[in-house]
């Protein structure tokens, strides 16, 4: 095996050991000691063997609750999860993924040197996620890997610029300066959120009753609440299927015990995923981060949404939950108009929709919030309808990519590239 060889079949075509080396290197520049360079390298690739183990679990529930809910109900239905659609890219597009965060990255820091956009994006999981769809996108249209890194690295790096720039107005209204922004791929959502709310006229805070109070500290394990969803939409759909026709699907197993084994597999394999992409990402981002304070001095960092969550916890439960309502109604309009339905996922709907239901009560008040984040809702669960037929020609069938920005940016970038084809 010659040299070229080595790296392309070696470093570069397998995606632990470049992302491994990805961190080594983010480390090295910080002089980290020999103990910390090893220990960061190893927990990097340990993180991306854990995120591929999580997505076989949490895509084998997925396909049982697709299978359920088409025999139930005659239709397709595909979930918005960004953790499993992102760990089912790795398998196919792992290499391409690792190059464009590269890139990206190192185009990021560029933007924020050289102009006046500051921002430097921290969340890294949402480099990654946006990674994946770029990948998926620029793969499925031929392009050879030196153009989908670069592409799709300069992509990811203005989106990770723009996406805090266009939503910090309504954000510092939120939080009153300009110390931080908001990095996270639902940036139309929170602009949108924000426009609409501005409509009304905020008033005085309700205080927050005990059963509120209860019902707000059971959202916040969002594990427990994924597992309590899923448990429910495998019993629900379960119902308009007759007992044989699911004993025949599961090997002589009653609903119940279907609907309750599928629901903590799914939920296992999130916490699974989770884990891995926080393990992943320990390294990276620390890398980055120490290298945009010494490049970029008075950068704004760009954090993850539920640092708006403080800021009014009544809304940021309130907005889930109406955000949640919104999306089972854009659920039931494209259950009327097409074959293939959104179900809408919990994960967006809590961290998204709570972030914009902050954003819409401070500053439209109760009516605000209200009106917005059913309207927040409704929009994020139709948006990935769009971007269903570029991800199914890849082969992703049970999955798609949640919050705004994916969606808009798939179809974006899809027909852009297009054109010089």
């Amino acid at each position: 095996m010659n040299a070229t060889q080595l790296v392309s079949k070696g470093l570069l075509g397998e995606p632990a050991l470049l992302l491994g080396l990805i961190a080594f290197l983010g480390l090295l520049l910080q002089k980290q000691p020999f103990q910390r360079l090893i220990h960061g390298t190893i927990k990097t690739m340990l993180g991306y063997t854990l995120l591929q183990i999580g997505a076989n679990a949490a895509g084998s529930s997925l396909s049982n609750l697709s299978a359920v809910i088409q025999k139930g109900f005659q239709i397709i239905g595909i979930i918005p999860h960004n953790e499993t659609i992102t760990a089912l890219a790795q398998i196919n597009y792992g290499e391409e993924i690792a190059l464009i965060m590269l890139a990206g990255m190192i185009v990021h820091l560029m933007i924020a040197r050289f102009t006046r956009i500051k921002y430097i994006f921290l969340t890294g999981h949402h480099m990654l996620f946006m990674a994946s769809l770029l990948a998926g996108v620029l793969v499925s249209m031929s392009m050879p890997l030196w153009k989908v890194a670069i592409a799709g690295g300069i992509v990811l790096a203005l989106c990770m610029s723009f996406a805090p720039m266009i939503s910090q107005p309504y954000i510092r209204r939120v939080t009153g300066n300009n110390d931080f922004a908001v990095g996270h791929f639902n940036s139309i959502g929170y602009v949108l959120s924000g426009f609409v709310a501005s409509w009304f006229k905020k008033g005085p805070e309700p205080p927050e009753s005990k059963g509120l109070q209860k019902l707000r500290s059971f959202f916040q394990d969002h594990m427990v609440v994924i597992t309590v969803f899923t448990f429910v939409l495998f019993l629900f759909s379960g119902l308009f299927i007759s007992p044989g026709g699911i004993e025949e699907m599961f090997s002589g197993r009653h609903i119940l015990v279907v609907s309750l084994i599928q629901a903590t597999w799914f939920a296992g394999g999130c916490y699974v995923i989770l884990a891995g992409v926080r393990m992943l990402l320990s390294e990276i981002v620390p890398a980055f981060k120490g290298i945009a304070d010494r490049v970029v001095p008075g950068a704004i960092p760009a954090l993850d949404c539920p640092v708006l969550f403080k800021f009014s916890p009544f809304a940021a439960m309130i907005g889930f939950l109406l955000s949640f309502t919104g999306g089972l109604a854009a659920m039931v309009v494209l259950l009327q108009v097409q074959y293939t339905v959104i179900i809408p996922g919990v994960i967006p709907h809590f961290f998204a929709g709570g972030a914009a239901g902050v954003i819409a009560y401070q500053i439209g008040g109760r009516k605000g919030l209200i009106v917005s984040s059913l309207i927040h809702g409704f929009i994020i669960t139709i948006l990935p309808a769009f971007l269903i037929p570029l991800l199914t020609n890849l082969g992703y069938l049970r999955a798609t990519f949640a919050d705004s920005d994916f969606s808009v940016i798939g179809v974006l970038v899809h027909q852009l590239f297009s054109w010089f084809q």
